[in-house]
């Protein structure tokens, strides 16, 4: 059997997925390119901390509501389709609204105490922002519970390519760039993001105000979890922005920031694997041990085919990579890309984690595991901090990683009975496969070669 029919699930679906996330890494990429030279290691460091705050706010609000979306749209019948999606709209927005308010308040507190006084404005734009992302937040979710991966790739790159646009615009006319400008060409994109949203989910779209309401009580339910969960990994991967930011400077923490998004390049493979897997994990129950089990295996050792590469380039060349994309003000990072390079290596193994808990109806225990992850975190970074200076933040994530690595394999293997020699074995086995598909490509091309030869 060809390779290409035998995942042909995983590659159809996940096509436009791995194209979204690709071109969406790539404009993101020129961006960090652009704006680590144009606004310097402070400036980028307050664009930075807003880009993980808006990406904690945006992710965590979607994640309360999208998991149980997507899994009562392929759990009830269609008639209730309009009232779900009604409660999800409601509550979007009624978040969205307290969120800004929020936002509005805490403005100056925030920029305070992470010594960063333009970001005050700038996350005062961002309660405006909010609403317009509860619209997108809408789109997105619908299309991926249709599994119409099209019309979420087109979202996610118009609104990125936009903002790269405004980047490149002033870059080539030569004209200066604040951060807070930034944040408003930051809010274009979201609002021409959702309106292509709007064209590719509308014939989707169901309303029924009438009886919404219980809906919104379940997907609040069960969403809770999905939410706390959410928010406890994303301030978990930025605790080290954070404190870095707040005991030393935006500058420094720029150094954090910037080595966060080159390392990334090792977990778009996870995220691309993730949006995929959610929906087909969405129909088995926990009672589906071995379905589950093999799952998991399979996507996280289809994952590392990817990640292994990435890491490798990271591990060995962080000084040629940062002085590429980041210019030399940033090569004092080498180290803190190392080492965030290395446990870079658990990512796919965490979110594929996540996805199958919160897929199969466990999402309390994936939040349990991620506040206690914030919480080590948070503390090793301190003692980090105290006793390593600037680089000591990056120890103490490293330390936490793998604490957590244990703790989520030895769960996986309670409950579904995975073995973490399973998926290395998938992976050589992709290995495998992938080098044979080549050969079998490239045999009769060599053949016919020969034949001419020997005529």
């Amino acid at each position: 059997m060809s390779i290409f029919k035998k995942y042909s699930y995983w590659i159809n679906s996940g096509k436009y997925t791995a194209i979204q996330k690709f071109s969406v890494l790539g404009m993101g990429i020129v961006s960090f390119m652009l704006l680590t030279r144009i606004l310097g290691k402070t400036g980028f460091g307050v664009w930075g901390l807003f880009l993980t705050i808006s990406s904690i706010t945006e992710t965590a609000r979607t994640a309360l509501i999208k998991n149980a979306f997507i899994r009562y749209m392929h759990q009830t019948p269609e008639a209730e389709h309009g009232r779900l999606q009604s409660a999800a709209l409601v509550l979007s927005l009624s978040i969205s609204t307290v969120l800004a308010v929020i936002f509005l308040a805490a403005a100056v507190p925030a920029a305070y105490w992470l010594k960063a006084p333009d970001l005050a404005a700038m996350l005062q734009w961002y309660s405006l922002t909010l609403l317009l992302t509860a619209f997108f937040s809408q789109w997105e979710m619908l299309l991926n519970a249709k599994m119409d991966f099209r019309g979420v790739c087109w979202m996610y790159c118009v609104r990125q390519g936009l903002l790269l646009l405004a980047i490149a615009v002033y870059a080539v006319v030569g004209k200066s760039i604040t951060p807070g400008l930034l944040s408003f060409y930051y809010m274009l994109s979201v609002l021409v993001g959702a309106a292509i949203g709007t064209r590719f989910a509308w014939r989707y779209t169901r309303w029924d105000f009438g009886g919404y309401r219980p809906w919104t009580g379940q997907l609040w339910r069960f969403g809770r979890y999905v939410f706390g969960n959410n928010v406890s990994s994303l301030l978990f991967r930025s605790t080290d922005n954070f404190i870095t930011s707040h005991f030393f400077d935006p500058g420094v923490s720029g150094y954090y920031n910037a080595c966060l998004r080159i390392g990334n390049l090792v977990d778009i493979p996870s995220q691309v694997f993730g949006d995929v897997l959610f929906p087909k994990a969405a129909k088995f129950s926990a009672s589906d041990k071995s379905a589950v089990k093999h799952m998991y295996e399979r996507t996280v050792g289809a994952t590392l085919v990817f990640s292994f590469p990435a890491l490798l380039v990271l591990l060995l060349f962080p000084s040629l990579i940062l002085h590429i994309l980041a210019g030399g003000k940033f090569l004092e990072a080498a180290p803190i890309l190392r080492i965030t390079a290395f446990f870079g290596f658990t990512l796919p193994f965490m979110k594929q984690f996540g996805t199958i808990m919160d897929a199969t109806g466990h999402p309390d225990t994936n939040f349990r595991v991620m506040f206690m992850a914030l919480c080590i975190d948070i503390v090793a970074n301190l003692v980090g901090v105290h006793f390593f200076g600037v680089i000591g933040a990056a120890l103490g994530t490293a330390t936490t990683y793998l604490i957590i690595f244990i703790v989520i394999q030895t769960i996986l293997g309670r409950k579904f009975g995975v073995r973490l020699l399973n998926v290395f074995r998938n992976t050589a086995s992709l290995y495998r496969e992938l080098f044979l598909h080549g050969v079998a490509v490239l045999k009769p091309k060599v053949n016919v070669g020969s034949a001419g030869k020997e005529g």
